[in-house]
């Protein structure tokens, strides 16, 4: 059975409350005095992750010290998750009133999250689910509709002439509780319409070994046609698309997820087929929401339940969007997620302007 918290929520929301007050206090009584400091959310992120301090951090931090000015995000970067797990702790221990958890490997968090519950902290399992450990809440994408949206896109590409051809698949890390959702998602698209010649998980989903996967895949195909090759995430259809180029193959469908600018960049040129869009400035502002809610002693709107194992927990659950050549501008431009600048700099001018992609 989960714990209830919300005595420790009360206390925190005295404590917000009191923090606030003092900070404005501060600010009225004496302009050059700092404002008191709020509550402590500490943010648990892998030190790899370019989407974590381009968009998660940034976008959460703001929406967070929205709803609560005095509020803290103390952010941490890991390698690995044993590093993870002890800032975690430590975190716990100087008195954090929240953990965000981007967890490196779902399988091993669960001392950290058993010892945030023990110490009635919750614990926000951000984009990556921890499961069979008591975890308060869950905040991601649809990870089912993700590799579906990749998969239907890999069909209508290949589309009705698929005799003596298959099809490769790029999952993710085996680490990652997503990669098994991505999975699932596709395999519900693929099974029975189309021949998968191989199906391999990229450990740490490097673009490097999707590289070195793709070339082993490749001699799976037996003499049958390439049809089109699913990847679970942009870096990886990058590795791919390495392999193919090496191997002589061009003008063959291929996935990914992310809408990363160089994917962006090369579905305009050709490349790629497309990309899973997932709105991630609208998921870091989903968690401070949720977060503040929990702060201020509120239950927080949730979609629904995820089954981790350990109980039901509260869901927030965003829903990812197909991106090809036609949407870049329509969806991910008209979003905000990247910049026209950003997207068209450089060599890649040419290959807006020949797309109509323009400020």
């Amino acid at each position: 059975m989960k714990r209830t918290t919300a005595g420790t929520r009360r206390v925190l929301t005295a404590a917000a409350v009191a923090a606030l007050t003092l900070g404005l206090g501060a600010c009225g009584g004496d302009p050059t005095a700092a404002p008191a400091e709020g509550p402590h959310v500490a943010f648990l992120v892998p030190s790899t992750s370019l989407r974590s301090q381009t968009y998660d951090v940034p976008n959460f931090t703001v929406a967070l010290q929205d709803r609560c000015p005095t509020c803290v995000v103390d952010v941490r970067t890991a390698e690995d998750q044993a590093t993870q797990n002890a800032q975690g702790q430590e975190a716990v221990r100087d008195g954090a009133a929240a953990v965000v958890l981007v967890a490196i490997d779902g399988s091993q968090a669960g001392d950290l999250v058993t010892s945030a519950d023990a110490a009635d902290v919750p614990v926000v399992a951000y984009d990556r689910l921890v499961k069979d450990v008591p975890l308060d809440y869950y905040v991601s994408f649809d990870g089912n509709a993700v590799g579906t949206l990749g998969a239907t896109a890999l069909l209508d590409s290949i589309g009705s002439d698929t005799a003596g051809g298959a099809v490769v698949m790029l999952q993710g890390d085996p680490a990652d509780n997503n990669a098994g959702l991505f999975a699932a998602g596709a395999h519900s698209v693929l099974d029975g319409k189309v021949e998968i010649a191989d199906e391999r998980y990229v450990t740490g989903w490097s673009a490097a070994q999707a590289e070195v996967e793709m070339t082993q895949a490749l001699a799976a195909l037996g003499g049958r046609r390439l049809l089109g090759v699913y990847t679970a995430y942009d870096g990886l259809a990058a590795g791919a698309l390495q392999a193919l180029t090496k191997a002589g193959y061009s003008g063959v469908p291929i996935t990914g997820q992310d809408a990363e600018t160089a994917a962006l960049q090369r579905i305009l040129s050709g490349t790629q087929t497309m990309t899973v869009f997932k709105d991630l400035p609208a998921q870091a502002r989903a968690t401070a929401t949720l977060v503040a809610d929990v702060l201020e002693g509120r239950t927080p709107d949730t979609t629904g339940t995820t089954d981790n194992g350990s109980g039901a927990v509260p869901t927030v659950l965003l829903q990812p969007q197909a991106v090809g050549k036609a949407e870049v501008s329509s969806k991910v431009l008209a979003e905000g997620y990247t910049t026209v600048d950003a997207l068209c700099a450089g060599a890649a001018s040419t290959v807006c302007a020949q797309a109509g992609v323009a400020g």
